[in-house]
């Protein structure tokens, strides 16, 4: 079975329906979690394509999050929304092809759109 699966951590409730909106819109399904730590539970058992992450406070439990991510879902992506300068210059996560850095939200549907078509080539 195709995996269609993303992984959507976020704690406003906004940006959250924001991303699920998104993610639909390109007919994938998204997945969140009550809890970082239910989050942190599923990435060890269940399988995502992709994993979105909105880098607010508090930062170091998605910091971890992504980390397990990175170890789990070996053919997955992680996409961190927002604190790309903090990311660039304090460098928490590995840089790695797997991870993409967005600066804002609303650059989400632009990378979905291209990161699709790189699938079908």
């Amino acid at each position: 079975m195709e995996r269609r699966k993303v992984l959507i951590v976020s704690d406003s409730p906004d940006r959250k329906a924001y991303l699920e909106f998104q993610v639909r819109s390109f007919h994938l399904q998204p997945v969140w979690y009550p809890n970082i730590l239910a989050a942190r539970m599923a990435v060890r058992k269940d399988s995502f394509l992709l994993a979105l992450v909105d880098l607010a406070i508090p930062l170091e439990p998605k910091l971890a999050l992504i980390q397990e991510y990175l170890q789990w879902q070996k053919e997955g992506i992680v996409v961190t929304i927002g604190k790309r300068e903090y990311l660039d210059k304090k460098k928490p996560v590995p840089e790695a092809d797997s991870i993409t850095k967005l600066s804002s939200i609303e650059s989400i549907p632009v990378f979905v759109r291209e990161w699709q078509r790189r699938l079908v080539k």
